[in-house]
């Protein structure tokens, strides 16, 4: 196997070759996404209170955006293409790391049965809260 800093010398010669003909090139796109609904990505972060809602987080990073904002990104566990809802009680809000690991991570399968339990209960517990809180 070739050493890591051989390897990368041949992928930036290789770069190097196509880089003058890329410049500034743009290729275009078509898309067929889904349309959102930002009340629900609101809803869940509210609900997380800044943090990661993965229960094994090892370490949301403590960094903020420039809005003040924890560093967050609201997922939904059962992907809209198959099938999911845009509603947070399929949707967590996960660190950079977290949703990673959710969607490339080997393990992003357990990772995902964990994170609907998640994105239920606390949709779940949300919902009592504010029940009660007006009865």
């Amino acid at each position: 196997m070739p050493k890591p800093w051989t390897q990368y010398r041949k992928l930036v010669k290789s770069i190097e070759r196509q880089e003058e003909a890329t410049q500034g090139r743009r290729t275009a796109q078509t898309s067929n996404r889904p349309v959102r609904l930002i009340d629900a990505r609101k809803a869940v972060l509210l609900r997380c209170q800044g943090r990661c809602e993965n229960p094994t987080c090892g370490g949301q990073p403590t960094d903020v955006t420039d809005g003040g904002q924890p560093i967050l990104e609201v997922d939904h566990v059962v992907e809209i293409a198959a099938g999911g809802r845009d509603h947070p009680v399929q949707m967590v809000a996960l660190c950079p790391n977290c949703h990673a690991m959710k969607g490339r991570g080997r393990n992003r399968e357990a990772l995902r049965s964990v994170l609907v339990s998640v994105a239920n209960r606390a949709h779940a517990d949300w919902n009592l809260s504010t029940r009660s809180k007006n009865a």
